[in-house]
């Protein structure tokens, strides 16, 4: 309970004593909203530079994230198979719980970049706010439901004896710090909402950091401490996440961050915001956690199999994850540069940078997935050297790592839908690619025709190439330029040159 009225507190005293801070000397501020540089070069800047001049930030701030679970990995993968499989079979219903949380939160992106793209200050700060409130309650439910859940959800799967006990364990520690997951990646929404992709990037790297450092002395017991094994893994994470959350109360509430400093009026939900969150927000919830749910169902059939092929599912994931961050931070960026081009109703140029980021990223991740196609037994074996995971872990990449590019495709979407409030269309196709030609898919090929595992990461594959021909299709109809917010006040756009 402690756990749940702890960071109410927080936020409410936070704001309460902001009258007593300093005001921040802002450019931004003295002007009353100038346009920042960041929302210039958005809006009239080089597309293909801008995009990677937003998005490098996020690659690294995504390879920051898969770095805590490739620390775990890599130090639980010394206490054997049984410790290297919990977090495997456990992230999957970890990241079902995520995803409530993560697809309402992320609806903030169009709400906030659009209000800000059309120069509305107010309405914008006025959202952080809400955001900020919003994602507390949010994360604080879902803390709750976790831990009380994950007991029997793992015992559902069919997680294998000899893993299901630390399973449980890790899970469960996991869901003790899930408002304070929530917090951080709603701050990291805010700053990129307005084009700021570095700060949050800074937080996120010192995390990882300190994540690096805990690790293995919350595992393994050393300094005095004792050892905890992958509860020990798990509370490293959580601790490590608290400087984001805890950066960005300070910048949101305390500092001042880009013009705004969420005031404690705006940590009252008003009716209007709650509509367009749900709105915007629930089909992207539906689509995480209807993917989170079918990856726990692909865990499951993965778990026939054995631990020797959940050990190779979680390593070649993790290795492919890699590559992946590249398309992740692309897909926040276009979806900011969406976001804020159609809040200004600069159509035309929204509609370039959907093009031109089609073209982008399906080339870059097709250069990308050759190394990983060469180098797969080497990276696995990095990881762990029991040689039945080495040889079907290759055997996943070796199927699935040409359909990367087609699933960057499909990310692409998703960031035109975040970015323009759009979402509805791009769920269906990701509960398609997931649920009837991944799962589906896997269990026709897999059992029905008898071709084991082999037959799962052939769907896989199937998957994403299926989901990024369908993402194609709906882009090019170009329903989705069109601004889904109420500007009230509309600042005349400033040229800058960049």
């Amino acid at each position: 309970m402690l756990n749940i009225i702890t960071p109410g507190i927080i936020l409410y005293y936070v704001a309460l004593s902001r009258e007593c801070v300093l005001k921040m000397s802002n450019a931004d501020d003295a002007a009353g909203y100038k346009i920042s540089r960041y929302r210039a070069r958005i809006l009239d800047g080089p597309i293909v530079a801008t995009m990677l001049w937003l998005a490098w930030p996020m690659i690294l701030a995504e390879i920051i994230t898969i770095s805590y679970n490739l620390i775990d990995a890599y130090w639980l993968g010394k206490l054997g198979k049984e410790a290297f499989g919990a977090p495997t079979v456990s992230w999957p219903m970890i990241m079902l719980f995520h995803s409530v949380g993560f697809g309402l939160t992320s609806a903030g992106v169009a709400i906030i970049s659009q209000y800000h793209g059309a120069g509305d200050r107010e309405t914008a700060e006025k959202s952080a706010g809400m955001l900020m409130a919003f994602s507390l309650i949010v994360g604080s439910v879902l803390m709750a439901l976790g831990i009380a859940a994950s007991p029997l959800i793992l015992s559902l799967i069919g997680i294998p004896e000899d893993i299901y006990p630390l399973a449980v364990s890790y899970s469960i520690t996991i869901f003790a710090g899930e408002f304070i997951t929530i917090l951080g990646f709603t701050f990291t929404t805010i700053a990129n909402s307005f084009g700021d992709t570095r700060t949050p990037t800074l937080y996120n790297a010192i995390s990882a950091v300190t994540n690096i450092v805990l690790d293995p002395i919350m595992i393994f017991g050393l300094f005095g401490f004792p050892k905890l094994g992958v509860v020990g893994a798990a509370l490293a994470t959580i601790m490590s996440r608290s400087i984001v959350a805890l950066a960005g109360i300070y910048y949101l509430f305390v500092k001042g961050f880009h013009g705004i400093k969420i005031r404690r009026k705006h940590l009252l939900i008003e009716k209007w915001w709650l509509k367009s969150i749900f709105r915007i927000g629930i089909p992207l919830s539906i689509q995480m956690s209807g993917n989170a749910l079918g990856f726990t169902v692909m865990t499951s059939i993965v778990s026939r199999f054995g631990t020797v092929v959940v050990s190779a599912y979680g390593l070649a994931i993790r290795v492919i994850d890699i590559i992946q961050a590249f398309t992740w931070g692309l897909m926040r960026a276009v979806s900011i540069m969406i976001g804020q081009n159609i809040g200004a109703e600069n159509y035309s140029r929204a509609r370039e940078i959907a093009k031109l980021s089609l073209i982008f990223v399906f080339t870059a991740l097709l250069a990308g997935s050759i190394p990983i196609y060469l180098w797969r037994t080497q990276l696995i074996s990095f990881f762990i050297d029991d040689p039945e995971v080495i040889v079907v872990g290759s055997k996943l990449i070796e199927v699935f790592v040409w359909s990367i590019p087609f699933f960057g495709v499909f990310f692409i979407g998703n960031a035109i839908a975040r970015g323009s409030g759009h979402t509805a269309a791009v769920t269906a196709i990701a509960l398609i690619r997931l649920w009837i030609l991944r799962i589906g898919l896997s269990i026709v090929f897999a059992f029905v025709a008898g071709m084991g595992y082999l037959g799962v990461w052939i769907a896989m594959a199937i998957s994403n190439i299926g989901a990024g021909v369908l993402t194609v299709s709906w882009i090019s109809r170009w329903t989705w330029l069109e601004r889904v917010v109420q500007v009230q006040v509309k600042h005349p756009r400033v040229h800058r040159t960049l």
